[in-house]
């Protein structure tokens, strides 16, 4: 067969019923944010280290380790309600709060006063927030008295407020096709938009999340719940 018909036939395979998949056609699902207010995300990305290896005048390449290139980053638009609890941005905030970061190096407030005569209001804090998002009472961390005043970051904390992530895509009928499962994934940046009297365009949060790695899965099956599948029958 000839280059120029091979190129033909492979063409054809565009109007013989098979689909092209387009970027619209996805779902990003993060703990506690509405996937229809997500309008952008980028996929996971790895690289290949390689190690040269010279002998006379040729050069070999050898695998090294496996990179995934980072972070991810999705666009959230911002919404506004009664209480900072449900706005998008106070709810992404609420996060990096509740894993232990204070903006005042005394913690909430002014130091002992706050665990002594605030904790209450912390608690209570809480409890609104877990009603308002529906999360139960484990939505966050809330510090306790016997913990003194400065926490540090915790990236067990951090992972568990952002839950599981997936990147889902669609084919036409609206059934999953393949998806990212991200690994040890935590917010590490948070960018509102910028703010000017001369725009009306629609405000978003930019959120950043870092991860250890992507797990790839075909028709809603990853390869380690397959391999698990494969595996059970000889156990």
């Amino acid at each position: 067969m000839s280059f120029v018909n091979q190129f033909f036939l492979d063409k054809s395979s565009l109007v013989t019923g098979k689909q092209v998949q387009q970027s619209h056609r996805f779902i990003l699902r993060v703990k506690g944010v509405d996937a229809a207010l997500i309008q952008t995300v980028t996929a996971p990305k790895y690289k290949m280290t390689t190690t040269k290896y010279s002998m006379l005048e040729y050069t070999f390449n050898y695998p090294g380790k496996v990179e995934w290139q980072g972070p991810i980053t999705f666009d959230i638009i911002q919404i506004l309600d009664d209480t900072v609890l449900t706005s998008t941005l106070g709810y992404f905030v609420s996060k990096l709060y509740n894993s232990g970061y204070y903006a005042s190096p005394m913690g909430i407030g002014t130091g002992e006063r706050d665990i002594v005569g605030g904790l209450q209001e912390v608690y209570a804090f809480r409890d609104k927030a877990a009603l308002f998002l529906n999360n139960g009472p484990n939505i966050g961390y809330v510090r306790k008295a016997g913990e003194g005043t400065v926490l540090d970051l915790s990236k067990q904390k951090l992972t568990a407020a952002l839950g599981i992530v997936e990147i889902i895509t669609l084919d036409t009928d609206g059934s999953v096709y393949d998806a990212w499962r991200l690994g040890g994934a935590f917010i590490s940046g948070l960018s509102p938009t910028d703010l000017s009297y001369m725009d009306e365009k629609i405000s978003t949060v930019k959120v950043e999340l870092s991860y250890d790695w992507a797990n790839y899965g075909f028709k809603g099956v990853f390869a380690e719940e397959d391999a698990l599948t494969r595996i059970s029958p000889l156990l």
